[in-house]
Order: structure tokens, then C-alpha cells, then sequence
């Protein structure tokens, strides 16, 4: 029995002395630290912002006379051509001009027919020798005159036609009628802009970017881009401009983009995202951004190495959505720990790494 006791606390003691040497060891050892060995992967950096479509050659179209309004035949939003009459204008003073000079260019069209006649017969009389050539010279001249007023009476009708088409309001272009501020029988009047006409060409996407993006943002940048309409139908565009200068109510900043092949569906005011890649590296070696001390003055990470840590200095790009590019000071393979931590250097460590048990 007492032989047992002894083998008993014999066992006990051995038991109690391995679990404080493991104690040890792990305390020689350093503390466990999460850590990561760092690979080489692609890595796509973008920025996400929504904005508006907007026209770069947008103007607004007013008549020259102030007339009343008798025809809008063009609906807000559609696509015209040039020369398409918008709004058609019409004022009482127009009608009566037009009018009157209708039938004076009519009246003197009668006139020359009559005096046509006139020759033809003074002209047969003349060849058979029943009229003098005195005679024929005065209705000649008669013809002349008839002819002079009928040609002058036209001319006077294209001029008045001519105002007439001062009161039609065009398109200056290809484009699309945006909007329009009258409607039939309302009185437009002269130098005011009664239209907003967006001429074809170059469209632009407007973003607004929270200006902690700033830095990131250049011309050239490639960007994808969906309408809120047709959420199924992206399209490319590129960076076209970026505003110097930052809204600082909104604490936002301008970025323009320029569709490379802008869809058809495109509409003025339409409502827009965009996802802009602002870095793109076929290879990058990329660790959280916890584990970077110092980001803004002189980064560094803890790199493992003997089981110890080291103080790394690294050179850092893009620094975004919680994660940190790498440019010098790390390489494949090397592990690191992901977050600074209060540790000195040349302590021990035990890194734990991502699915170790």
C-alpha cells in the first residue's frame, strides 16, 4: 500500500514538474502573436463615389421678339437635329405683315401675267406691221416694270418670312431639348431664355468625392460606371478632370469622368455611380494596416525572425479599406505580425499564424 502512495505521488510530482517546464518553455518562448507570412498578389485599389450626367456644351435658347406661344412639337428629353423647330412663335403684328405682303406679291404676279399677255400680242401686231416699234418699246417697258414689282414684292415677302423665322426657335445642333420653361399661349419674351438644349458631343459624368481621396485621384485613371436606371449596363470611362479645389461644407472635391463610348440610354441629370481604380499592381505585397506603426511619419512592422522580432522600417503606397501596400522593406515569404503590439525589439515570439492549430 505504502509502495503505491509513493509511485502515486511520485507520478503527481513528475505531472507537476512537466506542466512547469512547458510553462517555462512557453515563457522562454515569448508570447503567442498573430502573424501572417507575407505573399505577392494582385491588388486593385478603387474608389467609390456617385455623381450626375451632365452635357459640356449645355445652353439656353430664347426668341429675339417677344410673341406668344402657338406650338411646343418637341417634348422635354428628346433627341433632335439641327434646324428642328423647338418652340414655334406667332404674334398678331407677324400675322397681318405676312398677310399683307402675300397678297401685294399676289397682286403683282397678276400684274406681270397680264402684262405678259400684253407683249405677246403687241409682239404679233408689230411682226405683222400694225404697230409701230414706239409702240412696242412702251409695252416693253410696261413688261420691265411689271416684272420689277413682282421681284420686289417677293423680296419683301422673303424678309417677312424671314422674321417669321425668328419666331420659330431651332435647334442649334444635334442635341437634346432638356427643358422648356412655356407652354401654348403663353407670351415669350424677347432676350429670355425660354429653353435648355444640350448639343451632341462630349458627356461627362460629375463626381462627388469625399476629399480624403484626394490624394489618390488622377487624370487617366480607368473607371466603371452604372446608371441607377439600367443597373445592368455598365460602361467604361476615364478620368477627365479633378477639381483643384474642395467643397468645404461637403468636404468633397469634383471629379469629372469622360465615357469612352457613351450608351444611348444616357440622359442629362441621370443619377450615376462609379467605382474609380486608383492602383492597380499585377504583383504587390499588401499586410493589414495594423500592423503598420507610424504610417504618416516613418512606418515600420514587426518582422519575426529566430523567433525574435525585429523593427522593420517599410516604404508604404496605397493605404486603403484596412489594408497596406508594401513598396520596399518586406519580401515574399517573410512573416510579419498584425498588429504592433507593446513588445521590444528582439523579443521572443511564437507567431500564430491564419489556420494553425
Amino acid at each position: 500500500m505504502v509502495g503505491k502512495k509513493r509511485w502515486l505521488v511520485g507520478g503527481v510530482a513528475m505531472a507537476a514538474l512537466a506542466v512547469v517546464g512547458a510553462l517555462a518553455v512557453r515563457g522562454w518562448m515569448g508570447p503567442a502573436v498573430s502573424a501572417l507570412v507575407v505573399k505577392a498578389a494582385p491588388l486593385t485599389r478603387t474608389v467609390v463615389a456617385t455623381g450626375r450626367v451632365s452635357s459640356a456644351q449645355e445652353s439656353a435658347l430664347g426668341s429675339t421678339v417677344t410673341a406668344r406661344v402657338v406650338e411646343t412639337p418637341v417634348a422635354e428629353g428628346a433627341q433632335v437635329r439641327a434646324g428642328t423647330i423647338l418652340v414655334r412663335l406667332e404674334s398678331e403684328a407677324s400675322r397681318a405683315d405676312r398677310a399683307a405682303t402675300a397678297a401685294s406679291l399676289a397682286e403683282a404676279e397678276a400684274t406681270l401675267a397680264e402684262a405678259q399677255r400684253q407683249h405677246a400680242r403687241q409682239l404679233a401686231l408689230f411682226q405683222r406691221g400694225f404697230i409701230s416699234r414706239a409702240a412696242l418699246d412702251s409695252e416693253q417697258k410696261t413688261l420691265r416694270l411689271a416684272q420689277t414689282r413682282r421681284e420686289a414684292a417677293a423680296a419683301q415677302l422673303k424678309a417677312v418670312e424671314a422674321r417669321l423665322g425668328e419666331l420659330a426657335i431651332r435647334a442649334p445642333a444635334d442635341g437634346q431639348l432638356l427643358a422648356r420653361d412655356v407652354e401654348v399661349g403663353d407670351l415669350a419674351t424677347a432676350g429670355k431664355a425660354i429653353l435648355t438644349f444640350a448639343a451632341a458631343g462630349r458627356t461627362e459624368i460629375r463626381l462627388d468625392v469625399d476629399e480624403r481621396h484626394l490624394g489618390s485621384l488622377r487624370v487617366g485613371q480607368a473607371a466603371r460606371v452604372l446608371a441607377d436606371a439600367y443597373p445592368d449596363q455598365p460602361f467604361d470611362a476615364a478620368v477627365s478632370e479633378v477639381a483643384p479645389r474642395i467643397d468645404r461644407e461637403r468636404g468633397t472635391l469634383e471629379v469629372r469622368l469622360l465615357p469612352q463610348r457613351p450608351p444611348a440610354f444616357l440622359r442629362q441629370d441621370m443619377t450615376v455611380s462609379a467605382e474609380v481604380v486608383v492602383a492597380q499592381r499585377a504583383s504587390a505585397i499588401v499586410v493589414p494596416a495594423s500592423a503598420v506603426a507610424d504610417p504618416a511619419t516613418a512606418p515600420w512592422v514587426w518582422r519575426v525572425e529566430g523567433g525574435r522580432v525585429q523593427k522593420r522600417p517599410v516604404r508604404l503606397g496605397s493605404l486603403a479599406d484596412g489594408q497596406a501596400e508594401i513598396l520596399a522593406g518586406l519580401a515574399e515569404g517573410d512573416t510579419v505580425l498584425t498588429t504592433t503590439g507593446t513588445l521590444e525589439a528582439g523579443q521572443r515570439v511564437r507567431p500564430q499564424l491564419p489556420g494553425a492549430h
